[in-house]
């Protein structure tokens, strides 16, 4: 019969070792993807609930709000999103009276989306919201230091735009 030992109060369970960590110690890729994925969960979760939006719409009306009226493809090219899924999210938005889709004469079945009244509203709000939690966010760097990360970041996305990652 196997003896069993009673455990003593000291007796910690083993410590796991978060793999993730040790990766992204040695492999910027693991790093930004694990910081991505972090902010991406936080992100959608907070949008979600607090507005009742998903990432892609909170997009949308972000690029709408900087601008009169785009097309789907000029939507999509302007968030780095499917065409499809902004198609798919405006046809939600209008439901709820947040943008407006006008269909061109001119361009066979192209459509332009604008915001609504209540749509800028909302927008505004959402730019707002969005600079405090990038604020909160970058509290501990110092103004050089936000800029430089920027900077080293628009340059990370730049190189990938030239590396077949799937080979």
């Amino acid at each position: 019969m196997p003896s069993t030992k009673p455990l003593m109060v000291n007796d910690a369970p083993p410590k796991r070792t978060q793999h993730y960590g040790i990766l992204a110690q040695e492999h910027v890729a693991m790093l930004v993807s694990n910081i991505g994925a972090r902010l991406l969960r936080g992100t959608t979760a907070y949008y979600r609930n607090a507005f009742d939006l998903s990432l892609t719409e909170w997009r949308i009306l972000m690029v709408l709000n900087s601008t009169q009226s785009l097309n789907v493809s000029e939507l999509s090219g302007a968030a780095d999103l499917d065409k499809a899924a902004v198609s798919r999210s405006l046809v939600l938005l209008e439901e709820r009276k947040l943008i407006s889709v006008e269909q061109t004469r001119t361009r066979g079945r192209a459509a332009f989306a604008k915001l609504t009244a209540e749509g800028r509203k909302l927008s505004e709000k959402l730019l707002e919201v969005s600079r405090e939690r990038e604020t909160r966010l970058l509290k501990s760097f110092s103004p050089a230091d936000r800029e430089h990360l920027k900077a080293l970041l628009q340059q990370l996305s730049q190189a990938l735009a030239g590396v077949d990652w799937d080979r």
